[in-house]
């Protein structure tokens, strides 16, 4: 499978799961279940993580990064030069 098949399953699976896939999309999934049962194994899999998780109460935070997170990276990988966006 090449990266951008794999990018694009774990897409569709995140997707499924999450129930935020256009019909087109749901229909590209199913496409690829056909051809590849191991999705339906692994969203079976994702979705029981899923419920355990549910079922201990835990919630997502989004969490702005602490200061100096970017420098003690750098440090850690001897990159010097700050990163720059180019987009």
């Amino acid at each position: 499978m090449t990266p951008e098949a794999s990018s694009r399953r774990e897409e569709l699976i995140a997707g499924a799961l999450t129930d935020d896939l256009s019909d087109a999309e749901w229909e590209e999934l199913n496409d690829a279940r056909t051809a590849d049962p191991s999705i339906d194994v692994e969203i079976a899999e994702l979705s029981a993580i899923a419920e355990r998780l549910d079922g201990r109460g835990l919630t997502w935070r989004e969490e702005s990064p602490s200061r100096g997170l970017e420098e003690r990276i750098r440090a850690a990988t001897s990159q010097t030069e700050p990163y720059k966006d180019n987009k």
